[in-house]
């Protein structure tokens, strides 16, 4: 019998072969072949020393540890395959027949007023004059299993499109030229989300999707976009017990070559995490992924200028992944609070929503009018230290209150740059919220407690006092410095 290494394909003798078992050595193999590994096998002595070397590395040789030590029972998700039953016939037409456009378009616009309005069967039964609420289910199942075989693999997943367009189409040069040199690098953008759910009376099930920070059930979709918000995959849901955070679900996917990703992605692509990946950063470098999240304050109070505007760059990239994750909550049957009859249909309504947003949708970034200015403004500034901060912290300053009145120089700004100046929206929606907090008025006074301060010893120097949205004992102040 004729034995082949499972990772070079040549011939093996009986001295020659090393058995194929440990999660590390299957990562190792996964990653440079496009094939479908069988639970044995063996290993030639010539791979065997590569796969030495490649684990010998320091930087995560504890993650490659870790993972042979640890079960992979603790995380779980919720892939529920589609029914067996034939339903070819209710959703194909002959082509040498004429198409009767409502046997298509009925059960479409049923489908998506569910999955777009959130409506109850009853209500569809009524809007579209069903004859009972069965009915609209059973529509219901034809057309989700039909959009997840035809339509979804058409605008979803890595196997919808290649590398090379997505570098041609959907990055973003901005994000680009702020991370890497080369224009060929691919970032991605990788983020969590939530789906709320009923609470069951399944004991075991409950816990596994209580989440002790929302305080509620619900489970974790994962989703990978480009810069431009194009949804290259979404993976999941995923339960959201204390076994499985962001860190714990991109190991799964990375270990289990979920969707093919290990086969798609290329040595030196970029991925932009938030701070809830920290415990994977160790197994995605082990891949030749390049890594991108914001550092740790580790006891201090606050970061350094340099680590700030780090910081900076990666918010001005990864705000991308949270619009997509905004958009498929436009689909109200995933924002409201699921049934606990239709959570098998999550993983399939998720997806569609996701096709749905990449078929018909724009990209969240869809000019790079001024990505180049933005870009060097933002190099230029990356290594320059806090002067603002250094001046409080060094002069004796005095300070007078004063009001807009006194700041008839003060610089008028336009939305665009505005949302350029703090890297996205999230802050400004932030300030409408102090503003309402601090302008609100009593009975008792009806003076807008948002008090304005001037230097005395420089009239371009102003700060505002608010309070924290957090606490009623603290506040804090932001100080600007402009120029006329």
């Amino acid at each position: 019998m004729v034995i082949e290494c499972v990772c070079c394909d040549s011939r093996i003798d009986s001295t020659n072969r090393r058995p194929f078992h440990s999660i590390a050595m299957r990562l190792f193999v996964s990653a440079r072949r496009n094939i479908c590994l069988l639970a044995s096998g063996y290993i030639c002595n010539s791979c065997r020393m590569i796969f030495l070397k490649w684990r010998s590395n320091s930087e995560f040789v504890n993650v490659l540890n870790h993972l042979e030590e640890e079960s992979n029972e603790n995380i779980i998700d919720h892939d529920h395959k589609n029914d067996n039953e034939n339903f070819e016939s209710a959703v194909e037409t002959s082509t040498d027949e004429p198409i009767d456009t409502n046997t298509v378009l009925l059960p479409l616009n049923v489908a998506v007023s569910s999955h777009r309005l959130g409506l109850s069967n009853k209500v569809l039964t009524t809007m579209f004059q069903f004859s009972n609420p069965m009915a609209v289910s059973r529509t219901l199942s034809i057309v989700r299993e039909a959009l997840s075989s035809e339509f979804v693999p058409q605008y979803l997943g890595f196997q919808s499109i290649s590398r090379q367009d997505v570098i041609n189409i959907y990055s973003s040069p901005l994000a680009t030229r702020l991370l890497s040199e080369d224009m060929n690098t691919v970032v991605l953008v990788a983020d969590g989300t939530y789906l709320y759910l009923q609470k069951s009376r399944n004991n075991e099930f409950q816990r596994h999707t209580y989440n002790l920070h929302k305080h509620r059930s619900l489970v974790k979709p994962m989703l990978i976009t480009t810069k431009t918000g194009y949804i290259l995959e979404a993976y999941g849901p995923y339960l959201s017990d204390s076994s499985n955070n962001d860190a714990a679900m991109q190991k799964d996917i990375l270990i289990k070559n979920k969707s093919g990703i290990l086969n798609w992605i290329h040595d030196h692509d970029i991925i932009v995490v938030d701070r809830g990946f920290r415990d994977s950063v160790g197994l995605m470098r082990a891949l030749g992924l390049d890594v991108c999240m914001p550092d740790f304050l580790n006891g201090r109070h606050r970061f350094d200028a340099l680590e700030a505007n780090r910081s900076r760059f990666i918010s001005k990239i990864r705000w991308v992944v949270e619009s997509a994750n905004a958009r498929i909550k436009h689909f109200k049957w995933l924002n409201q609070t699921i049934q606990n009859s239709t959570i098998p249909q999550v993983r399939d309504y998720l997806r569609i929503a996701c096709a749905l947003v990449n078929a018909y949708r724009s990209p969240a970034i869809s000019s790079f009018m001024n990505d180049d200015i933005i870009v060097t403004k933002m190099l230029e500034n990356l290594h320059e230290s806090n002067l603002l901060c250094v001046r409080i912290n060094d002069e004796i300053l005095r300070w007078v209150d004063g009001d807009a009145s006194q700041l008839v120089k003060f610089p008028v700004l336009s939305m665009d740059q505005i949302r350029t100046i703090t890297v996205g929206v999230f802050q400004l929606k932030q300030a409408r919220s102090y503003c309402e907090e601090h302008c609100s008025t009593t009975h008792l006074d009806n003076r807008a407690d948002f008090p304005l301060q001037i230097c005395a010893n420089d009239p371009q120097l102003i700060r505002i006092r608010f309070k924290s949205r957090h606490s009623n004992t603290k506040t804090y102040h932001a100080y600007i410095s402009f120029s006329t």
